[in-house]
């Protein structure tokens, strides 16, 4: 059967609010404006009760002997709000320790990437030192090539042009004649003709 709070008030007795339950005394005591904590034990509170209707002497004062005794003081309830003021603390410092340890990976992490993107940097960079320093080298070593070339193409243009004009091929001067005795040397195959004619030459004679 629900609690009716107007049929309570119109006729209290003890083995009533005996039966209630916290809720429906807490109701009890707000109609009849008694102070009290929430957190205060159901039996605590209806205590209070019983002691303002004795004072109102709507209830004898021997239903406060034969009530529960309670303590008064709230040493119980107080140590309890204390654990759970103290488990809270625990837990937003467990927090703020699991934030701080988050934020400090996170810093590794990041520091960690920039050294390798720092490492990755300095490698392209001489790799890429490396290539320009090969590819000078390799045009260095062509205009070498070039170069020996054109030199070796003047002398022999110069040798030819020496040969044509009947200069000296020791001082490069145009002699206006041209000899072959100076010359021959450089055309291997008519210096064995020449040979070859001249002990031809020689046998003759002897014959004759």
């Amino acid at each position: 059967m629900p609690f009716n709070l107007d049929k309570f008030v119109a006729s209290p007795s003890v083995e009533e609010l005996d039966s209630l339950k916290k809720s429906e005394i807490v109701k009890v005591a707000k109609h009849y404006g008694i102070e009290f904590q929430p957190l205060m034990r159901k039996d605590e509170i209806k205590r209070y009760v019983l002691e303002y209707l004795v004072d109102e002497s709507v209830l004898p004062s021997t239903v406060l002997e034969t009530a529960i005794t309670v303590p008064t003081d709230n040493t119980f309830e107080l140590k309890r709000l204390e654990m759970e003021m103290n488990k809270e603390i625990r837990l937003k410092e467990m927090e703020r320790e699991r934030e701080r340890e988050e934020r400090e990976r996170e810093e590794r992490e990041r520091e960690r990437e920039e050294r390798e993107r720092e490492m990755q940097m300095q490698k392209e960079k001489e790799e890429r030192e490396m290539q320009m320093q090969k590819e000078k080298e390799e045009r260095e070593m062509q205009m070498q090539r070039e170069e020996k070339a054109r030199e070796h193409e003047f002398r022999l243009k110069q040798l030819e042009l020496g040969v044509i004009k009947g200069s000296d091929p020791k001082t490069g001067l145009d002699t206006g004649v041209f000899d072959v005795s100076k010359h021959v040397k450089f055309v291997p195959n008519f210096r064995r003709i020449m040979w070859r004619n001249s002990l031809t030459i020689s046998k003759s004679w002897v014959s004759n």
